[in-house]
């Protein structure tokens, strides 16, 4: 099937990635361009990878800095009321259980008090989020323990891959061509071309421009046109210890804790009850080689030696210096070997659950982390401009939250700058589901760009 597309004249707008980032750009780009427009895809269905394999919670944005991560705010804040809608018309899944961010010291009760006045600076309503003492926290949830939080009562759960299947009808309803299997093997410039190798071999793709949403092998697709080689990236696998239903009653709604390491990609495991209902702990931070390590550290030594090795290495060198780091690291392994260990973190919040009640493993996912020269990481999301091509990457937490909003308006700026040799469209093509300009509005300010 890719030969016999790659036959055709070229696609005047290729994305590689149909996860949730990717599949709502496509939308989107149909809607308000005329033109031939293409998202290759390794596997054989969208969102597989991190898109399904996360906290499947939309989080309103208390927790996110409106200065230092305004761009994320801004997309989760304003994706809330698409996502609401837009589960309410297509029927999907949509369990408002609210959230729980509850201060574990004494110390994490000026944080969650930080968290009230950014979410009202992020757009929330007063009437979304409440401070809790320690005895009101007890009496909304006899077996959670904490000095304190902050309630956010519109924190929802829902089936992110069934937001990401819909979304791909819409897509292709507009003319937009999912093409799977491709799995990106190198990238070449070919005068006003793109064309995109795979894999599988057969018959490049050629495009006049290429938008790289493809997450954990982002950064790995910039290098191939030598672009953000001053980056590096790192896996670290999250994973999830089932609860069962028999002790679901330990908490009725989302239990998440103030995070100790706010500059490291570590978190204490949280309470999450799923859009299905079932009731899972975690996730840890385990560094693992590759963005798809969903079992085990690496899928061989070499593949281990491979990572390390990969450049830049200076990045990783950094890092090593870095003693918290490394002390951390080594406890997030701990953690994966040991179930005993995720129950003992666990037990800091909810002491009542025991070993047992972690009836099986769940869901594990990988997030590919950027660090800079310096060893640090990155938060934001960064996109860096190319040789006909746009790239994505760092788009992590809470990236599935604010998809829809982001894509629209990283529309509209490569539009503004030009990027799109597109002719825009008088009017969509057929009914969307949200208003565009609303949206690109509520999401002003960009994040990094390099030239």
């Amino acid at each position: 099937m890719a030969g016999l597309l790659a036959s055709l004249e070229p696609w005047d707008v290729t994305i590689i990635g149909g996860g949730i980032l990717g599949t709502s750009l496509s939308y989107w780009l149909a809607n308000q361009y005329e033109g031939r427009i293409a998202v290759i895809e390794k596997e054989q269905q969208v969102a597989v990878h991190t898109s399904k394999r996360n906290t499947g919670v939309i989080h309103r944005p208390f927790y996110l800095d409106p200065v230092n991560r305004r761009v994320f705010a801004r997309a989760s804040q304003a994706a809330y009321g698409m996502w609401k809608s837009y589960a309410k018309e297509r029927g999907l899944p949509w369990s408002p259980v609210t959230t729980f961010e509850v201060a574990t010291r004494e110390a994490d009760v000026k944080r969650v008090e930080k968290y009230y006045h950014w979410g009202l600076e992020n757009g929330m309503g007063e009437d979304e989020l409440e401070l809790l003492t320690a005895e009101e926290v007890r009496k909304l949830e006899p077996h959670v323990k904490s000095h304190g939080a902050i309630w956010s009562k519109t924190d929802t759960s829902v089936d992110y891959p069934s937001f990401t299947r819909a979304l791909q009808a819409d897509a292709e309803r507009e003319g937009v061509r999912f093409i799977f299997g491709f799995e990106v093997k190198a990238i070449g410039v070919a005068k006003d071309l793109l064309e995109i190798q795979s894999k599988n071999g057969g018959e490049a793709i050629r495009t006049r421009f290429l938008v790289n949403c493809a997450g954990g092998n982002s950064m790995r697709i910039a290098h191939m046109l030598g672009l953000g080689r001053e980056y590096a990236d790192l896996n670290f696998r999250g994973e999830y210890w089932e609860v069962g239903q028999q002790w679901a009653y330990l908490a009725s709604r989302n239990i998440y804790t103030v995070a100790q390491h706010p500059e490291l990609p570590f978190l204490d495991p949280h309470w999450i009850c799923r859009a299905d209902g079932r009731r899972e702990i975690g996730p840890n931070a385990v560094p693992v080689a590759g963005p798809y390590t969903y079992t085990g550290f690496f899928k061989n030594p070499i593949q281990a030696l491979e990572k390390i090795l990969e450049p830049p290495m200076m990045n990783k060198i950094a890092l090593l210096y870095n003693k918290d780091f490394l002390t951390l690291a080594g406890e997030e392994w701990k953690s994966s070997i040991f179930k005993s260990e995720m129950a003992r973190r666990a037990q800091e919040f909810i002491p009542e659950l025991k070993l047992d009640y972690l009836v099986r493993p769940g869901i594990a996912g990988v997030r590919a982390q950027i660090i800079d020269r310096n060893g640090t990481f990155i938060k934001e999301a960064i996109e860096i401009k190319g040789p006909l091509s746009y790239h994505i990457t760092n788009y992590n937490s809470p990236g599935a939250t604010g998809s829809p909003a982001y894509a629209a308006w990283l529309v509209e700026k490569l539009g503004s700058l030009g990027y799109l040799d597109l002719r825009r469209r008088s009017s969509a093509i057929s009914k969307a589901p949200w208003d565009y300009d609303s949206i690109t509005s509520m999401v002003s300010d960009s994040p990094r760009i390099l030239a």
